[in-house]
């Protein structure tokens, strides 16, 4: 009986491949290749368009077209009949049972929580190295150290400014649009930088708006306005007129200090083994010493 079977298949593959040639097609052509091929010759070689010779050529084709056309439904069927209990995962991209498909699922979930168990697990071998690092050791001291110094901010941002007799030494006269003569006809488009100095012999300075010059040049009572604990120049009085400087440096208070809370904040209440905490702790271990060296030597040398 196999024998037969392969007979059979045998002088089947040998008739599919004389009438492949025929329409000119390699074996394995598609239905709409067959169809295409089939119209180009049918056009060439029908009777009506023809000569009488090229007949039996017509009738060749069109035998050719209707085995190759029965061959190819015949094979669509077969595919669909095979595939009629079987659904298509576009995921995997090939037709299954549903018992392999419920399998695969399974597996790909299993290797799915594998893979977040092995995940959980490194991020706690990770946090364990963390608090041996000299960076986690060390927060404790940077959180004290950072909530005083928010204390101190908000302190110094709120107590009465002081002020200190300085002497005028000039003035530095810039113009706020490119164009514009600086002079005393537009005061609202001068920026007049105001330098000072103390009885240290410090220089200071305060930008302030408007055409001052000749105002602190006749006066002899000028006063430096500052803040009490870190010494930052506020401005100028002059007869009892206050002129703020419009840096206005003392708003750098209130960011910084509010800075320096929050990160310990999310620090302490946020101590798990999650990139977050990572983040927020070298920030606060780096950010606040730096914001406050800065904000230091900025006080110092302004």
């Amino acid at each position: 009986m196999t024998e037969q079977n392969d007979f059979f298949e045998t002088n089947n593959s040998i008739f599919l491949k004389k009438y492949h040639d025929i329409l000119g097609l390699q074996q394995g052509a598609s239905e709409e290749e067959i169809k295409k091929a089939y119209r180009k010759l049918a056009m060439k070689y029908h009777p009506d368009t023809t000569s009488c010779d090229s007949n039996e050529q017509f009738l060749k084709i069109k035998e050719a077209y209707q085995a190759l056309t029965s061959e190819t439904n015949q094979e669509q069927q077969t595919e669909s009949s095979s595939n009629k209990n079987k659904v298509f995962s576009r995921r995997y991209n090939r037709w299954l049972t549903q018992e392999e498909l419920d399998e695969l699922k399974k597996q790909t979930a299993e290797y799915r929580k594998k893979k977040e168990e092995d995940e959980e697990m490194s991020a706690i071998r990770d946090f364990e190295n963390l608090k041996n690092s000299w960076v986690y050791k060390s927060f404790p001291f940077v959180a004290v150290f950072g909530i005083l110094f928010a204390a101190l901010l908000f302190l110094d941002f709120h107590l009465t400014a002081q002020s200190e007799f300085v002497e005028y030494k000039e003035t530095n006269r810039i113009s706020l649009i490119e164009g514009i003569v600086v002079g005393t006809a537009q005061p609202g488009f001068i920026l007049s930088e105001i330098v000072t100095i103390d009885k240290k012999g410090n220089q200071h300075t305060a930008s302030i708006r408007g055409e001052l010059a000749g105002f602190f040049y006749v006066s002899d009572n000028i006063e430096l306005i500052s803040t009490k604990l870190f010494g930052i120049d506020l401005g100028y009085r002059v007869e009892d007129v206050y002129f703020q400087d419009i840096n206005k440096k003392r708003a750098f208070h209130y960011p910084i200090a509010l800075f320096c809370v929050l990160i310990v904040f999310l620090t302490v209440f946020f101590k798990n083994p999650t990139p977050f905490y990572y983040v927020v702790l070298n920030t606060a271990v780096f950010g606040i010493p730096f914001l406050s060296l800065v904000f230091t030597l900025g006080a110092i040398s302004g």
